[in-house]
């Protein structure tokens, strides 16, 4: 990539206090980029220290009604345009079918469907104005693999898909690129803390092509890439990366 090529744009991102969003943030506003992120957390002391002056974090709940758009009214007032959009922001507790209620589905559609389109909508003018011109959604390989107890989470995320396909058929005329990441099971320290187990490392590690376990910032080079101008005939893909365990 340029080495200027993140310089002096603005980005907005979801879900960027912890785990791959934060790395992701970090990684550009160290490349010169103006940041605009948000999260539940009362603050985000450790991402804004590694981004900087460059940081901005937003506090707030973007499945309530508002929230998005005076997110993304902030990140506007800084220029007068956005160049980025990255809808990193998931929740993907376990629920098991048998317990699950129209309501947890609600949830989950929210957090990890709706969230993106009301965030792209919002952001829709501002990208228009801008140079980037590129949305990229995080998606999960849990439901190409059709994990359990996953289903409400799957059903969500894979929605992502044809939001992002479709997307990427309508605005392409305007120059405006939309792609998705995949990421098999990365180790944040969320997962690390909750979920992983000693036994889980192991199976990765025999199911993986690549013998090594997932970290935050394996994706922060393949999201860089397709934010950037060498990807610029790009969009409307999945990019799956998980060390090799889904082969499609």
């Amino acid at each position: 990539m340029k080495a200027n090529e993140f310089q002096g744009k603005v980005a907005v991102l979801t879900g960027g206090s912890s785990g791959i969003g934060q790395t992701l943030a970090i990684q550009l506003a160290q490349a010169g980029c103006e940041v605009f992120f948000c999260g539940r957390r009362p603050t985000a002391d450790e991402t804004l220290t590694g981004c900087g002056t460059l940081g901005h974090y937003f506090r707030c709940d973007i499945t309530e009604a508002g929230a998005v758009e005076a997110f993304i009214a902030e990140a506007i007032a800084c220029n007068g345009a956005i160049d980025y959009v990255i809808n990193g922001v998931a929740t993907d507790s376990r629920v098991t079918f048998e317990k699950a209620t129209p309501e947890l589905f609600d949830q989950f559609v929210a957090t990890d469907l709706k969230t993106a389109f009301r965030v792209c909508h919002a952001a829709l003018d501002g990208l228009r104005a801008g140079q980037g011109k590129a949305i990229l959604n995080f998606g999960t390989t849990n439901w190409m693999l059709g994990l359990a107890p996953f289903t409400l989470y799957s059903a969500a995320k894979s929605g992502l898909l044809g939001f992002t396909r479709a997307l990427a058929r309508e605005l392409g005329p305007e120059g405006i690129r939309v792609n998705l990441i995949s990421p098999g099971w990365v180790m944040t320290e969320k997962q690390l803390d909750l979920y992983v187990t000693e036994q889980d490392k192991k199976d990765l590690l025999r199911d993986q092509a690549l013998p090594f376990l997932l970290q935050p910032g394996d994706l922060v080079g393949p999201a860089m890439f397709l934010l950037s101008s060498e990807a610029r005939a790009i969009t409307g893909q999945n990019l799956v990366v998980d060390a090799g365990k889904l082969m499609q």
